[in-house]
């Protein structure tokens, strides 16, 4: 069975270290630091409620959060990222073409191509900056976790079936555009232009163009989206079966008992994000 377009793109984006690869990033009121929820079968992340919230958390019938810790906002600006195995080749335009023959403005500074021989492909253009923000510490969503997975798994029965995740850091940003294909005979053509003072005279400043796209382009610009999370998750199976850890999470997850759970349940915690590639 080949895997949905969604998990090949999780998958494939590890390699960028930021954790978690969303290809269709989640609006930052839906998954932000602290945010409680699922990813289902479709990679499609839901939501429950915002365990950094103690009010919603009570109202939810369970203990608030004993401690957590924030960290500072951290900005940055991303290049196009990309999977391991596009290739990139600079692009020189014929004498009397110009870049809109691409899809692009008229006088950029620099075109490239991207593409692939065989296999699945993926590149994601950011056009604004990148926010870096979460938890320092993930050890205290990780305790609430233990001590409350009967009552979860209890009260939200489709997260039982997927998991409950806690994110704990997230990246993300305005404007963000995404191309996906498969096999060779495809490629996705990108524009930079640069601006030598940069805004407030600091230096260069690059900004990408998108062109043409042999499988066109997801564009999400209506709001601030999430388009990778870390955090932790703990899974609820049956004693005596074995659940096929995740290959992106760190090592193999302990088992442990959670708050009035008995023998015949177990639960397994796991870490994910920001795992070696």
């Amino acid at each position: 069975m080949v895997p949905p377009v969604a998990q090949l793109y999780r998958d494939s984006m590890r390699r960028h270290r930021f954790g978690y690869a969303l290809y269709e990033p989640v609006p930052f009121e839906r998954l932000h630091s602290g945010m409680l929820g699922f990813l289902d079968e479709y990679q499609r992340w839901h939501p429950i409620f915002d365990l950094s919230d103690d009010t919603m958390v009570q109202a939810e019938g369970f203990p608030p959060l004993d401690h957590s810790q924030s960290a500072h906002q951290d900005t940055r600006c991303w290049g196009p990222l990309t999977t391991s195995n596009v290739s990139m080749t600079e692009v020189e335009l014929e004498a009397g073409v110009d870049a809109t023959a691409l899809g692009l403005p008229f006088g950029v500074s620099g075109i490239v191509s991207y593409s692939t021989a065989s296999g699945f492909g993926a590149i994601l253009v950011c056009d604004k900056d990148i926010v870096s923000e979460g938890f320092d510490l993930r050890d205290p969503f990780l305790g609430w976790l233990k001590q409350n997975a009967k009552l979860l798994f209890s009260k939200y029965p489709d997260a039982k079936k997927h998991g409950i995740c806690v994110a704990t850091w997230t990246y993300s940003t305005t404007d963000i555009h995404i191309s996906t294909w498969e096999g060779a005979n495809n490629s996705v053509t990108v524009g930079c232009t640069i601006d030598a003072m940069g805004i407030g005279h600091a230096g260069p400043k690059t900004t990408w163009h998108r062109g043409h796209a042999s499988s066109g382009w997801l564009n999400f610009t209506d709001q601030k989206r999430v388009t990778f999370f870390t955090g932790v998750k703990i899974k609820m199976g049956v004693f005596g079966t074995k659940e096929k850890p995740e290959p992106s999470w760190r090592g193999r997850p302990p088992i442990v008992k959670g708050k009035e759970q008995t023998d015949s349940d177990i639960t397994e915690v796991e870490l994910f994000g920001n795992e070696p590639y």
